[in-house]
């Protein structure tokens, strides 16, 4: 088989389907006969490119608009390389091989990934509806058209059933990490500069926007510290929230409980993971931002640390209820606040729930079992 990944997002670029397009690239590379990847140019591209084993095909145009030019790219790349299967890693390229189809009889097949957000968006939705409309229409011939799909979870399987999604093109394949990176290290030196040795440390990290939920973790932190002030809570990422999280922060009296660290370096992540007692993200469903997976949870687990997340989007896929976490019911504080206190008071659950959680992500929630399954699937 010769492969060929199409994306939109692509290392330089960070984010949840960056990381999913690079890391099964990763793996792609080196099961079949050719691969490659099609993606939009960046200024530091070449970093990337130049340290990868396969070719980067860049296209100079944003990468919102790589669906207007992969047409034309397509057809240049296939006719050259003669790439029989395309892997989209979002539907919005997927016409690219369609068209590329007709004209010259490759690729013979034509795969999608699901995340979640793209399925949920509707253009001028509300503005021009005959227009949503057409355009919703035309996504649906598009999708037909498809001969298989790889959402990332069950809630994005959904979605593509309520577009009309046979559920014979479907085959759920989660989001993976890497259990080599994401492991448990040594926190002594984090803990003393941050000055949170022996507290219980709560954790999240994230794009700081409402619907991550911190604002709920900071209502519930309110309640906590009322128990036990032996808390602190550190909280990773940047984002437009940033400045009401610290307004809410200054309202509940909560300064000595919460440290905003800004965004962290990747290489550190895996020492925060490590040195929490808990991780918290308590997403909200706000379409079309919806969590489709959750990455992170897989992540924190990965370094034997315990998850709380909402049952919201696809996050039950991310987290074994009662196993390597808990799961809460969206926008509910009390049951929120419940799940952290269990987490930071009874050690020993918290302890085999990390460890559960570790094992679960090395055994069959990775990258390297998601790259498995999904070539299983096109070949």
């Amino acid at each position: 088989m010769n492969l060929l990944l199409v994306t939109q997002d692509f290392p330089p670029k960070t984010g949840g389907i960056e990381t999913y397009s690079f890391e099964l690239a990763k793996r792609f590379n080196g099961h079949v006969e050719k691969f490659g990847v099609i993606a939009p140019s960046h200024p530091k591209a070449s970093v990337i490119d130049n340290s990868v084993p396969f070719e980067v095909f860049r296209v100079p145009i944003k990468d919102s608009l790589l669906p207007l030019a992969a047409p034309v790219v397509l057809l240049q790349v296939i006719g050259n390389n003669r790439f029989d299967t395309v892997f989209h890693a979002q539907w919005q390229t997927v016409i690219a091989s369609i068209l590329t189809k007709k004209l010259i009889g490759y690729p013979s097949k034509i795969y999608v990934a699901a995340h979640a957000r793209e399925l949920l968006i509707e253009p001028f939705a509300g503005q021009a509806g005959l227009i949503s409309k057409q355009l919703h229409k035309f996504r649906k011939k598009l999708l037909a058209m498809v001969d298989g799909f790889f959402p990332v979870s069950h809630y994005t399987s959904d979605l593509l059933k309520s577009e009309g999604v046979a559920d014979e093109k479907i085959n759920v394949v989660n989001n993976g990490t890497d259990p080599q990176f994401f492991s448990p290290r040594d926190t002594q030196n984090l803990a003393e500069k941050l000055g949170v040795t022996d507290k219980k440390v709560i954790f999240s990290v994230c794009r700081l926007v409402p619907r991550k939920g911190m604002d709920l973790v900071l209502r519930s932190l309110k309640e906590i510290v009322k128990k036990d002030s032996n808390v602190i809570y550190l909280v990773g990422g940047s984002g437009p929230d940033a400045t009401r999280l610290k307004e809410l922060c200054s309202l509940f009296d909560l300064q000595d409980h919460v440290k905003f660290l800004g965004r962290l370096p990747e290489a550190e992540l895996p020492h925060y993971y490590s040195l929490a007692d808990v991780f918290v993200m308590p997403a909200k469903n706000d379409p079309p931002d919806v969590e489709g997976f959750g990455i992170v949870f897989l992540e924190a687990n990965a370094c034997e640390t315990p998850v709380i997340g909402s049952k919201t989007g696809g996050i039950p896929d991310a987290i074994v209820d009662g196993q390597t976490g808990l799961l809460i019911a969206e926008n509910n504080i009390e049951e929120l606040s419940e799940a952290m206190w269990k987490m930071i008071t009874d050690s020993d659950m918290a302890r085999r729930m990390g460890k559960v959680g570790r094992e679960r992500i090395l055994s069959e929630i990775n990258w390297d079992t998601s790259a498995q399954r999904i070539l299983a699937e096109m070949k």
